[in-house]
């Protein structure tokens, strides 16, 4: 039997639920979700003594539990959940990621994650004109997640400040941070996330309006990661990203009341989707080697005499509604000025150097985008644990990585299944790690398999399986045969081995890491991949399949490949020298895509090769000379885009359309 907590806990705004409207923007709902009791989150009230009535002052007690979270779990395998129940949080001084001052790292460590009860009742409030905030000219966070170094500090040494590309994991949801009232140089949220983390069903606000910013992506390197469903009120700047690398991916991002500006980005790539802006300071200033693009958005509020959109930057616009400006564009870069007529101006655009095959006009693929599903439930009999049938796992013993044995559960796969074929909508794995020995099949009601950042991993190797000669040829992890006709959702989960679609009904894999994606022939069932690490990603079969914030790394085959599906991409990263995508047929869309062979080389291979279908990316490189095949075969040298003929790293618009054999 599954018991709750007697609050409601707003399980997370991955679970919570989003209710889309007509684009650009997408309603957000303040849900409240029970919460297992058996979670194995950190409760700062039940853990720490924070008391949450926004006159204690709570600053040490959640500071410790934070601490204490990366000591309990790990920082990589599985860290735990540090949870705020509904209340008023006083705070007096930064909260970090951090476990000590001083030492490796200078304390810093990766895989915060906070999470909120409630985006509306779980606040994180910083005391009114609190000591060290009163400085315009010298900006101070109230939360900061921070990545993991080599170098070590001590008594006496300038800390570190976090900046770095090891700040894996970290997220921070379904809250909000108030930085009070009289608190001039003030940032709400100062983070750095690498390769996955999320702000997700956040609200970031100022009491009295002032502050340095809302959110703050400005220490190397930000990115990738997801910001979604955002709320930021108030702030001099609501957003400042810079840094050439390594991208951000943002949806459904609502900014209101700024003082000076809406979004300021410096060398970044930036994939944006669904930003709805009321003011009347301008909205996005874009400079240096960098590159936007902005989809289904609605900028409101301007004056006259104001510009939405500026910079010397790249640009990449479709379906962007301004309204009250003087001007909707002026982009420094190409001299172009488009002005806001008749009150309102729908702008589609490409500032960026565009490439086709055979010197062909350029036109991008705009494929059509459909909202990942949610879904959730508040009701304790539509949830089960998987520990709930640990009667049913297997027991023995097994070997750490160090080949030291131990005892315990080595196969979990009984458990795990035993729940999903309960008949409950929810599954859930309480923070930890699950080995298993058998293949985990996802069918019959189950809506949800979901961790609380928790891991499965098989504790031996898995069979080979024949699927698709020279596809993946192992067995897979996971596998999806059936579900409800919504979908089935994936979510916080660590998957070391394939998943494997072969049903007919959607499949959602959202803050996940995995070991590979293929889909059968029976697979056609809509594919939703969000804020995820995992790669080679294969379409062997026609599919729909929609990305928001892909990070795919390393490899000797390519990254994605394509062989007869429909592949939409906001915001993908990748790291290493192999081809990132490689296409026979069907069509890929990539927008704010960044390649990144590893440093500032001169990779060998293609970074694309399309054989058939079409292709159109936004995209950026961290180099001097990635080829990009756009042609029917890469041994076609004249077919080839190098990166010497775009001449900048950012901003090229490349479209290949190559008849499908």
């Amino acid at each position: 039997m599954v018991r709750f907590r007697r609050t409601e806990y707003v399980w997370l705004a991955m679970i919570a639920g989003m209710i889309c409207l007509a684009l650009p923007a997408c309603a957000q709902m303040d849900k409240d979700f029970r919460l297992p009791e058996d979670s194995g989150v950190v409760d700062v009230k039940r853990d720490f003594g924070a008391a949450g009535d926004g006159v204690t002052d709570d600053t040490e007690a959640i500071r410790k539990a934070i601490a204490f979270a990366f000591d309990k779990t790990g920082r990589y395998a599985s860290p735990a959940f540090v949870y705020f129940p509904a209340g008023t949080y006083l705070v007096t001084g930064p909260l970090e990621s951090k476990v000590e001052e001083h030492g490796w790292s200078g304390g810093w460590r990766a895989g915060m994650l906070l999470v909120g009860e409630s985006q509306s009742k779980s606040i994180i409030k910083l005391a009114d004109n609190a000591e060290g905030y009163s400085d315009p000219e010298n900006p101070r966070w109230v939360v900061a997640s921070g990545s993991e170094s080599d170098k070590r500090t001590k008594a006496g040494d300038k800390p570190l400040d976090g900046g770095g590309n090891r700040a894996f994991r970290h997220s921070v949801i379904n809250l909000t941070i108030d930085t009070g009232k009289g608190n001039p140089s003030a940032i709400a949220l100062d983070y750095v996330a690498n390769n996955r983390g999320t702000v997700r069903d956040v609200t970031l606000r100022s009491g009295d309006g002032a502050g340095y910013c809302g959110l703050r992506l400005e220490r190397h390197w930000p990115g990738p990661a997801l910001i979604k469903n955002v709320t930021i009120e108030g702030f001099d700047t609501g957003i400042r990203v810079h840094h050439y690398q390594y991208s951000m991916t943002f949806e459904h991002i609502t900014l209101r009341n700024q003082n000076n500006l809406g979004i300021r980005n410096t060398n970044n790539v930036l994939a944006i989707r669904g930003l709805r802006s009321e003011n009347s300071v301008p909205v996005l200033t874009t400079q240096g080697h960098s590159l936007v693009v902005l989809l289904d958005s609605e900028l409101t509020g301007g004056a006259a005499d104001a510009t939405a959109i500026s910079g010397d930057g790249q640009l990449y616009l479709r379906n962007v509604a301004v309204a009250g400006y003087g001007k909707a564009v002026d982009d420094k870069r190409a001299k172009q000025v488009i002005p806001v007529e008749g009150g309102r101006t729908v702008i589609d655009l490409h500032t960026t150097s565009a490439y086709g095959v055979g010197g062909a006009a350029v036109e991008p693929l705009n494929l059509p985008v459909a909202e990942s599903p949610e879904f959730w439930s508040n009701d304790p009999d539509d949830w089960v644990s998987v520990r709930s049938f640990e009667d049913r796992a297997i027991r023995g013993t097994w070997k750490d990585k160090d080949d030291k044995e131990h005892e315990g559960v080595v196969d979990w796969s009984p458990a795990i299944q035993a729940a999903i074929d309960s008949g409950k909508p929810i599954v859930y794995l309480p923070n930890g790690a699950y080995r298993v020995r058998q293949q985990i099949v996802l069918r019959g009601g189950v809506r949800m398999i979901t961790g609380f950042h928790s891991a499965i991993t098989p504790s031996q190797a898995m069979p080979s399986h024949g699927d698709a000669p020279g596809k993946m040829g192992r067995q897979a992890l996971i596998r999806f045969e059936s579900g409800h006709a919504d979908g089935v959702i994936l979510q916080h989960l660590r998957i070391d081995g394939i998943v494997e679609h072969a049903g007919k009904t959607p499949l959602v894999m959202r803050h996940v890491d995995f070991g590979g994606y293929r889909n059968t022939a029976e697979g056609t069932g809509d594919m939703f991949i969000e804020d995820t690490i995992g790669a080679p990603i294969h379409i062997n079969h026609p599919q729909r399949v929609w990305g928001r914030q892909v990070n795919s790394e390393f490899g000797e085959r390519p990254l994605i490949e394509n062989h007869g599906g429909d592949l939409w991409l906001l915001g993908f990263k990748t790291e290493g020298e192999m081809t990132c995508l490689h296409q026979t047929s069907g069509r890929t869309e990539m927008l704010g895509a960044q390649f990144y062979p590893l440093g500032n080389r001169n990779p060998v291979g293609p970074a694309v090769i399309n054989e058939g279908g079409r292709v159109s990316a936004a995209l950026s490189m961290n180099s001097r000379g990635y080829k990009l095949y756009l042609g029917e075969a890469p041994e076609d040298a004249a077919r080839a885009v190098g990166w010497q003929q775009i001449k900048h790293r950012a901003g090229a618009l490349l479209v290949s359309d190559v008849p499908t054999k």
